[in-house]
């Protein structure tokens, strides 16, 4: 690659990277129903017509969208998922998803607004999930082919496990409720012994 090349490349990255943020901050500000290409250029600084070079229309754009986030999340929660024992690894993931979670960014503002639409409930977005998310997933199949965990599918496992994580986060963003640190390290652990199986008494 030239040096021509190179510096094409990044400006053409660099402008879809700002698109992504414009939409993302349009949506976390005012919704998803009042979303228009026309806004996401005034904001992103660009021409309209730049923004059909990368997306050909508004749902093509939302669905890129969700699969950034999903990027985002996964490189933030797994960045040393594979260190430690099941345990410490479970719950180590457990609270970097609670703190990605409860931080009132423009990026979790917004993903909660495009994530269940029908259209982005997409084959390529699942395929996208189980990739990203495959560390978490054998988590789950460690611990269960250990004797550890109850033998269900992993994402009955997470539903159980991890979604109060996220549901906890919800609420503090919201503002709904304060947590201290106590609370959160204590329903993590409930979470973990949510899905252990239950070690015999001995004698």
């Amino acid at each position: 690659m030239n040096e021509r090349s190179f510096i094409l490349g990044f400006i053409m990255h660099n402008k879809h990277d700002l698109i992504l943020r414009a939409a993302e901050k349009i949506i976390a500000a005012g919704g998803i129903q009042g979303l228009s290409m026309q806004q996401v250029a005034n904001e992103a600084g660009v021409a309209a017509g730049t923004i059909y070079r990368y997306f050909k229309d508004k749902n093509e754009l939302i669905l890129e969208l969700r699969r950034d986030v999903l990027s985002q999340v996964a490189n933030s929660i797994f960045a040393d998922h594979d260190q430690g024992s099941l345990e410490q690894r479970f719950k180590r993931i457990w609270m970097k998803m609670h703190d990605y979670g409860k931080q009132r960014s423009p990026t979790n503002l917004s993903y909660e607004q495009y994530a269940h639409l029908p259209e982005s409930n997409t084959e390529e977005i699942r395929t996208i999930e189980m990739q990203l998310f495959e560390p978490l997933q054998r988590l789950f199949q460690e611990g269960v082919e250990q004797g550890v965990f109850q033998p269900l599918h992993p994402r009955a496992l997470y539903s159980i496990s991890m979604e109060p994580s996220m549901a906890m986060a919800r609420a503090i963003r919201r503002g709904l409720i304060e947590y201290n640190a106590k609370d959160i390290t204590l329903a993590c652990d409930i979470c973990w012994r949510a899905i252990l199986i239950p070690t015999p008494p001995t004698n």
